[in-house]
């Protein structure tokens, strides 16, 4: 309650102290000197007005340097990928092996095995190690040519489909 009394004390005399400094400082050229204000009162605190300097600070552009790449002048770089063209050479190559590999090991194996086992059992030798050729050769034509082999799901299919023919062939020199 006793703010709202003060206040507008405070603001009124506020423009006088004001005042009452500015005509107190002496501008002769003196720094150290203080003229006495209204009341006789000399100032306690000296102001040095003509030591004051403005500190600017210097900024520094720097040329830019950087050589800008146009992207008609670049040169292509040769990365691995799968182009339609190249799509259907792997394709093409992969069905040509399976032709040959069951020329090979289905029609000539199947004859030569069936000389000595039974029918049964000279087709699944012989299928068996068609589907093993097969499995390599696409590992040999997608892995390796078509740089897959560092994918994981390739190579987790490819083991996979291995082991199963492996454990097929050998179920298949078990039979009778």
């Amino acid at each position: 309650m006793f703010s709202f009394l003060l206040l507008p004390q405070v603001l009124i005399s506020a423009p006088k102290v004001s005042t009452a400094l500015s005509q107190s400082i002496d501008t002769s050229g003196k720094p150290d000197t203080v003229k006495p204000n209204q009341n006789g009162l000399q100032q306690s605190l000296p102001i040095d007005t003509s030591t004051a300097s403005v500190k600017t600070t210097e900024t520094y552009i720097q040329a830019d340097t950087v050589q800008k790449i146009d992207s008609v002048m670049t040169e292509t770089e040769d990365e691995n990928k799968l182009t339609n063209t190249r799509l259907f050479i792997y394709i093409l190559l992969s069905v040509l092996g399976l032709v040959l590999f069951f020329f090979i090991f289905v029609i000539n194996l199947f004859k030569t095995f069936h000389k000595k086992r039974s029918t049964r059992q000279s087709l699944l030798l012989s299928w068996n190690l068609f589907f093993i050729v097969t499995i390599i050769w696409i590992f040999i034509i997608w892995g390796i040519v078509a740089a897959f082999w560092t994918v994981p799901s390739f190579m987790i299919v490819m083991i996979f489909l291995f082991i199963i023919s492996l454990i097929m062939t050998i179920i298949a020199v078990k039979s009778k």
